[in-house]
C-alpha cells in the first residue's frame, strides 16, 4: 500500500479511493450512536454480558458524534488488513511497528489525544460496537465515550475491525451530520448541532422521506428512515439547521443502495468506489478483557511520540490503547 494521506476532495462524506467503505461508515455510525445515546442500548449490552451498572458516570453521559477523518480511516483499514492477512491480533503492526508510529504514517495531527480499539469475529458493526467494545472493561468503552476525541477512522477488513480515535484539526468544517449508513433496510444518520434540525431527509432515487429520531435527543441523536430501493439506487441525506444552513451527506454525489457492486456515484446514477467487505473467516467473536487502558507517564512522553516500552505489556485479545494528552 502507498502511504498517502487522503482528504475529502469532493466534499465531506465523499469517499476517496474507496475510503471509507460502506462497512466503515456503518462502524462510525454505530460508534456515534453509542456516544450520543449510551443509555439506549441496554438490550445490546445484555447480549454482550454487561449492563449500565458497569459504566462510569462519564460513560453514561452523552457526547457529540465524531467526524470522519480519512487519514485515520486509512490507518485503521491498513491495520485491519494487516491483522487479517498476516495473522496477528495486536495493536502493533504484525511486523512489530509501534501503534502510534503506524498511525503517524497516515495521520499528521500528532499533538492530540489518541486511542485505538480492535476486534474480530463479526461483520456486524452494531454488534462489535455495542455488545463487544461497549461491554469491555479494558478501556474500549472509555475510548468510545471519551470527550477528548472529535474524529475517528473506522477500518474494516472482512470480520476484523479497527477504530482509531483522535483529537485533531477538523479540516472539512463541522457539518451537523457526521455520517450516514445503511443498516438492515434502513438508513441511519447522526446529528449534532446543539439544537434539533429544521429538516433532515433521506433522498432515494429522487424521492424524499423525513428522517425520524430513533436514539438520543433531537439536538444530538440518531435519525432513521426506511430505504426501499433496488440495488444501486442512489441515496443521500440532506439537512437544514434552524439557522438556515443546509447541506448533504455525502456533500456531492450519492451512495448506491445495498447489493450494488459499487458503493458511490459521483452523479445520480453512476460513479466509482470499491466493493464492500464480505463474510468472516474466524470461529467467532474474540472477546478478551486485555490489559486495560495504556497509561503513559508524563516522564516517558516526548511531544508527538510515545515511549514504545510502555506498550510492551499489551496482551492479545480484544484490546484498547490510549495515548497521552497534548503536550503543554
Amino acid at each position: 500500500m502507498i502511504l498517502v494521506s487522503l482528504a475529502f476532495a469532493g466534499g465531506y462524506g465523499v469517499p476517496v479511493d474507496g475510503y471509507p467503505s460502506d462497512a466503515e461508515r456503518a462502524l462510525v455510525l454505530w460508534t456515534n450512536a453509542a456516544r450520543v445515546a449510551p443509555l439506549d442500548f441496554t438490550g445490546d449490552y445484555k447480549s454482550g454480558g454487561c449492563s449500565l451498572d458497569d459504566f462510569s458516570s462519564d460513560e453514561k453521559t452523552a457526547k457529540d458524534p465524531l467526524y470522519i477523518d480519512l487519514a485515520l480511516t486509512e490507518a485503521a483499514r491498513y491495520h485491519s488488513d494487516d491483522m487479517r492477512t498476516n495473522g496477528c491480533f495486536q495493536h502493533e503492526s504484525c511486523d512489530g511497528t509501534d501503534t502510534w508510529t503506524r498511525i503517524g504514517r497516515f495521520y499528521k495531527d500528532s499533538a492530540g489525544a489518541m486511542g485505538e480499539n480492535i476486534a474480530y469475529g463479526s461483520t456486524d458493526a452494531r454488534y462489535m460496537v455495542m455488545s463487544m467494545w461497549m461491554c469491555s472493561h479494558s478501556g474500549h468503552r472509555a475510548n468510545i465515550m471519551s470527550g477528548d476525541f472529535n474524529e475517528m477512522g473506522g477500518g474494516v477488513s472482512k470480520d476484523y475491525m479497527t477504530q482509531d480515535f483522535a483529537s485533531g484539526e477538523l479540516r472539512e468544517g463541522n457539518p451537523p451530520v457526521r455520517v450516514a449508513a445503511e443498516y438492515e433496510g434502513d438508513v441511519l444518520a447522526d446529528w449534532g448541532a446543539g439544537e434539533a434540525p429544521a429538516s433532515l431527509e433521506l433522498w432515494v432515487d429522487g424521492q424524499s422521506t423525513v428522517m425520524q429520531l430513533e436514539y438520543g435527543e433531537a439536538a444530538r441523536g440518531i435519525y432513521v428512515a426506511p430505504i426501499e430501493a433496488d440495488a444501486c439506487a442512489p441515496w443521500s441525506v440532506t439537512w437544514t439547521t434552524r439557522d438556515g444552513e443546509s447541506g448533504a451527506f455525502p456533500e456531492t454525489g450519492s451512495f448506491l443502495a445495498d447489493g450494488c457492486d459499487e458503493e458511490y456515484g459521483a452523479s445520480a446514477k453512476s460513479g466509482g468506489g470499491t466493493g464492500g467487505d464480505d463474510g468472516g473467516e474466524s470461529d467467532g467473536p474474540e472477546v478478551d478483557a486485555g490489559s486495560g487502558v495504556i497509561a503513559v507517564d508524563d516522564v516517558n512522553v516526548v511531544c508527538g511520540t510515545v515511549n514504545a516500552a510502555s506498550m510492551a505489556a499489551v496482551a492479545a485479545g480484544l484490546l484498547a490503547a490510549r495515548r497521552r494528552r497534548p503536550c503543554a
